[in-house]
């Protein structure tokens, strides 16, 4: 796989681990916010996988990930039926304007709690995806490397 995938991927991974550290600390602003930059970033991290080009310059999970779609990726129904909840989180938790006040009154412990739940398991289904991914890619040139030597 292409070395930028796995750069966002460690950088998505960076992401939670500081959600989890805000978490400990009653960031819970940060929580979230970290939540989703982890799962932007894993998102465009599969667009060298899943559609074999850059990914684009916009931060809204639910868009990313309906690109994705388009190439036949799906994440199982019960996460992309909360993706949506990470969108408001890319401004809300920057922008007073945005979050009508601190960005830091924006986001209670049950919220933080959930979107860190969402993001975690977002990863870990690209994760999986990603490893079945390199075995497939594996078996088809293990396959090819044999009828190479057949002839």
């Amino acid at each position: 796989m292409r070395r930028e995938f796995h750069l966002w991927l460690r950088a998505a991974e960076d992401d939670l681990v500081d959600a989890r550290d805000a978490l400990v600390r009653g960031r819970y602003f940060r929580v979230a916010f970290y939540a989703h930059q982890a799962v932007e970033k894993v998102l465009k991290a599969l667009f060298f996988v899943v559609r074999r080009e850059d990914p684009p310059k916009i931060h809204t999970v639910t868009e990313l990930y309906a690109l994705l779609k388009e190439s036949s990726f799906r994440l199982d129904r019960d996460l992309e039926d909360q993706l949506y909840i990470l969108n408001k989180y890319y401004t809300v938790t920057m922008c007073p304007d945005a979050a009508n006040g601190l960005p830091s009154e924006s986001v209670d412990r049950l919220e933080a709690e959930r979107a860190l739940k969402l993001a975690e398991e977002v990863l870990s289904y690209v994760r999986r995806y990603t490893e079945g991914c390199i075995w497939r890619y594996r078996e088809a040139y293990l396959s090819y490397i044999k009828k190479i030597q057949i002839r």
